[in-house]
């Protein structure tokens, strides 16, 4: 019996236009709202999936052999490196399933070289070191890894390059957290070498954490698509800002191209489109599709010349289905401009959320009710405090009679209760 071919899941055009298929768009409330919570639907995302998520990304030294000289590591250049590391699970990231079998390669006619020139490694040095196979090496590179994450990129540069120094960035707080507790596995001289902190790269200048006109290696790995595309411009120009002057820097990227599957899975789901080829995921993240005239136009715009740019795609066929699914991506690298952007300007105090206003305003109350509490308590004390003083003066002065009327009084009227009185005068008199 011979089995039927495999039915091919609808592919879209690699254009940038989406022909057909799309629901209603999201409500500009909407997307404001997962403009404004995108650093929290990410800090979400990294407290419920920790570092367990994205695998380590071991394939720079074979897709970039320009930069970085020798292939080391495992994997083809087009693993799975955006899924899940756990089997069975199906994710628009990009995951595999233990009932699928894959195929990979390259759009040939998407592959695009120059104008820049290939990546020049910087000339040897007295202070060159070797890597682990032996190969001489210029030591005192600077890397700089753009939306970290948890450092899948970030260890793997460590390995690459035994004497460069790495700064990675995250606006997550809680994945450059996990980024630091991996860091406490390394050894000191590591430890010294890779330096992460939190950074919105379209708002706060890099240049505060990054010298300027540093970076040698810049790599950018599913990060540009995360970002509103009005937002696009403002992310490069800060990433131009640290990197070397003079076209000798490099800027690696790895990003979702158009005629993803999963963007026709997006396109046929009522309100998850936010603009034209930007979607919003189940879990409030999102993703941008790019074209290669765009993403290398947006480079352009900088002075970022391409060195070359390849569509890759992964067919992966669901065995129990017999459904190919197709998956996209785009490998592209960019020299650093002549002059380097201008660093952005500092950002202004960001607004205070609602809830953290609603927080402090309830603390200030009851801060002051506190306060106040306080202050009618010590009134009573001295109110008190000064009763007594002036029964013990009138006691001095008065006369027996007076005193029993008026300690007679006090026991008709039940001010004092009669019988605890009685045992105070009992106890009195036998002392």
């Amino acid at each position: 019996r011979v089995s039927p071919p495999p039915r091919r899941a609808r592919v879209m055009s690699s254009t940038t236009r989406i022909y057909g298929g799309d629901k209603e768009q999201a409500s500009q409330f909407w997307v404001e709202k997962y403009e404004k919570e995108a650093c929290r639907n990410w800090d979400i995302f990294y407290k419920n999936n920790t570092d367990q998520f994205f695998k380590d990304r071991h394939y720079f030294a074979k897709e970039f052999p320009d930069v970085f000289g020798v292939q080391v590591g495992g994997g083809d250049g087009e693993e799975e490196d955006e899924g899940p590391s756990r089997v069975g699970v199906s994710d628009d990231r990009g995951s595999t399933s233990a009932t699928s079998d894959t195929k990979t390669g390259a759009d040939c006619c998407a592959r695009v070289f120059g104008p820049a020139p290939q990546y020049a490694l910087p000339s040897l040095t007295a202070n060159e070191v070797k890597d682990g196979t032996g190969t001489a090496r210029p030591a005192g590179r600077v890397f700089l890894e753009v939306g970290c994450g948890v450092g899948n990129t970030a260890f793997p540069l460590l390995a690459l390059d035994k004497a460069a120094a790495v700064y990675c960035c995250d606006f997550s707080q809680r994945a450059v957290e996990l980024v630091e507790a991996r860091k406490e596995g390394l050894s000191l001289h590591e430890k010294n070498r890779i330096n992460p902190f939190v950074c919105d790269i379209t708002r706060d200048p890099l240049t505060e954490h990054v010298p300027p006109g540093s970076v040698d290696v810049c790599t950018m790995v599913f990060v540009l698509s995360a970002v509103s595309p009005e937002k696009f411009a403002r992310a490069i120009r800060n990433v131009s800002s640290v990197m070397k002057p003079g076209g000798t820097g490099r800027v690696l990227v790895r990003d979702y191209a158009c005629g993803d599957l999963a963007q026709s899975r997006f396109a046929s789901k009522t309100r998850q489109k936010l603009s034209e080829n930007f979607y919003v995921r189940g879990d409030g993240t999102r993703a941008y599709y790019f074209s290669q005239e765009e993403l290398t136009a947006l480079f352009a715009k900088f002075g970022m010349e391409q060195t070359q740019s390849v569509v890759h795609e992964k067919t992966i066929t669901n065995r129990s289905t017999r459904v190919d699914m197709e998956r996209r991506w785009i490998q592209a690298s960019f020299a650093s401009a002549a002059v380097p952007a201008e660093a952005l300007p500092a950002p202004p105090p960001r607004a205070e959320p609602e809830w953290a206003a609603r927080t402090r305003l309830a603390d200030r109350r009851k801060a002051g009710e506190a306060v106040l509490a306080e202050k009618a308590k010590s009134l009573e004390l001295a109110k008190q405090t000064q009763a007594v003083a002036d029964l013990e003066k009138e006691l001095v002065t008065c006369t027996r009679g007076t005193l029993e009327r008026v300690v007679l009084g006090i026991a008709r009227d039940g001010a004092v209760e009669s019988g605890a009185m009685l045992r105070r005068l009992q106890m009195e008199a036998q002392s």
